[in-house]
């Protein structure tokens, strides 16, 4: 769930005018404030999403807006926390390293399918799309959780799932919870040739082969 949300601040830069405020009818001091807005994200990742600077009345607080470059050529860099401003970055920083670790990971996973594929192995775990395997599936994603029985020359027989699932998540948590270790894990067989291996590599439907 991520949580958003803005606050409004405020810093006074010099309260040392003293002029007719129109809108009080009296004389009042004048406030140089900088007014600015931080959104965040989760309350730690901050940026300013909009700045202004403004003199006004310390009783009513109507003014008039300044010219912002004016203003910093006499005051400098608005004096707003670095937290304030920058803390996005971190963000930001952390969505593109998941980026690289997914690519990586990515890249090592479909290096091990190809690997693994070319010389199959008895108790191989094959993650894959069954619905490839199907001329009127049921549903475009099918995944689930094929073991390798046998190797027999050109062909491999596979102890077939009893259940299969429309997100890859669920199979790869079968294999990652120790549950393919169940005897009733597996309902049946299913032959393939190295042929139909190769078909389900180039279409994408093997997710991942892990071998112990």
């Amino acid at each position: 769930m991520i949580i958003w949300g803005s606050k409004g601040e405020a810093v006074v830069l010099d309260a040392h005018e003293h002029k007719h405020c129109p809108t009080c009818e009296k004389e009042r001091k004048f406030l140089l404030q900088l007014q600015y807005k931080v959104s965040h994200i989760w309350y730690i990742f901050k940026w300013v999403s909009s700045k202004q600077y403004v003199r006004v009345c310390e009783i009513c607080l109507r003014g008039d807006r300044l010219v912002a470059k004016s203003v910093e050529e006499r005051f400098g860099k608005p004096p707003i926390p670095f937290m304030s401003r920058w803390s996005w970055v971190f963000l930001a920083a952390l969505v593109a390293g998941i980026g690289v670790f997914g690519s990586i990971e990515s890249s090592n996973r479909s290096s091990q399918v190809q690997m693994f594929a070319a010389a199959p192995a008895k108790n191989d775990i094959y993650v894959l799309n069954i619905s490839s395997l199907m001329k009127a599936p049921e549903s475009s994603y099918m995944y689930g959780v094929l073991r390798v029985k046998s190797v027999d020359g050109n062909n491999i027989e596979f102890d077939a799932p009893r259940v299969t699932y429309n997100k890859v998540t669920g199979a790869t948590k079968d294999v990652d919870g120790g549950k393919v270790a169940r005897p009733d894990y597996f309902d049946g067989s299913l032959v393939l040739s190295k042929a139909d291996i190769t078909r389900l590599q180039n279409e994408g439907a093997i997710h991942s082969i892990e071998r112990n």
